[in-house]
């Protein structure tokens, strides 16, 4: 029975170096091996950090990227390798920047700082806080920082978010005023369970399974979804890792946010998605001409998966590069 996305791992890892110093990294080795810098924005007891392209001079305008599902760190290391072994986890996207430009990312509640590669898992803080209201409210407030502190005289900040956070940048984009274009990649439409339930009539439909068997998993993820109504604030992982308190909060179909987003928004999807079903994804542009809508750019990536891979010849080939690019062009000229 599918039940979870796929979550991405975006993330570069050089090898060694033999001579140098085998002590254990800090955030500050991989926040200066990759360029970027540290901020952290206090509320209350509560502290939101992000990390930035580091700039010579205030830019002008600011690119957020927003991670998918899962607890994935920001920056690891491979113990005994020293700074050669740091690794980041997210894409090249930021080094197609120029000068006029910063970038940033949010780390998840609990996921900030330096991680050991080996010792990964789930913080009880990601577990307490890995909901769709905290999420929003840690970019949003990381957003106002930077404009704040670190842009002159802003212009264009624009907001993409890939899966889950795809799905939290919608309605970040109705909280957050300074926002001025909107990615909107390989999310969730329709209720997470409404979608878990298609994938099993669509594998019965290809005989991958049997219509019984869909029935019987469809009827699963019912009494899931109903188990979720019943303690929707519970933090306790359940059999999928995940917490009611999350399932709870993304009760919202997506598509709702996005019909009330006045600002330009650029949705893409894969065909061949294993997490997201392209079937949903076609609702968007007919409701938004539904609803007379205009600010929308609806674009597909033929035979590519959650992450924009796709077979070829033989070979996997990655695409994710060239979809940032058409985004950036399409925010340069809306």
């Amino acid at each position: 029975m599918r039940f979870l996305f796929t979550s991405v791992f975006l993330f570069l890892f050089l090898g060694a170096d033999a001579q140098e110093n085998k002590a254990v990294p800090t955030i500050q080795d991989a926040l200066t091996k990759f360029g970027f810098l540290e901020g952290k924005v206090v509320d209350g007891l509560d502290t939101t950090t992000y990390y930035l392209r580091s700039y010579s001079q205030k830019p002008q305008n600011l690119v957020i990227f927003i991670q998918g599902t899962d607890p994935n760190p920001i920056f690891t290391y491979r113990a005994g390798q020293g700074v050669a072994g740091i690794s980041r986890w997210f894409s090249d996207d930021y080094k197609s920047l120029d000068s006029s430009y910063t970038y940033a990312i949010i780390p998840k509640p609990g996921m900030d700082g330096i991680f050991d590669r080996s010792k990964l898992g789930k913080p009880q803080e990601y577990l307490d806080h890995d909901y769709l209201e905290y999420r929003v409210n840690q970019v949003d407030m990381a957003i106002n920082d930077i404009v704040e502190k670190h842009l002159k005289h802003p212009g264009k900040i624009i907001v993409y978010g890939h899966s889950e956070g795809a799905t939290i940048a919608a309605p970040l984009a109705l909280k957050n005023k300074h926002i001025t274009h909107l990615g909107f990649w390989s999310g969730n439409v329709l209720n997470n369970f409404y979608e878990f339930a298609l994938f099993n009539r669509i594998e019965a439909l290809k005989g991958q399974i049997s219509d019984s068997l869909a029935h019987q998993n469809i009827m699963d993820i019912v009494g899931w979804y109903s188990s979720v109504i019943e303690d929707p604030n519970s933090t306790k992982p359940d059999a999928a890792g995940y917490t009611n308190k999350r399932w709870s909060s993304y009760e919202k179909a997506p598509i709702e946010y996005l019909l009330d987003v006045e600002i330009p928004i650029f949705a893409y999807f894969g065909t061949e998605d294993e997490s997201t079903p392209i079937e949903t994804a076609y609702l968007i542009p007919i409701q938004f001409m539904q609803h007379r809508k205009n600010n929308l750019t609806f674009d597909i990536c033929i035979g590519c998966d959650h992450t924009y891979k796709m077979e070829q010849g033989g070979n996997t080939v990655n695409l994710w590069p060239e979809v940032f690019k058409k985004f950036m062009d399409w925010a340069s000229h809306n």
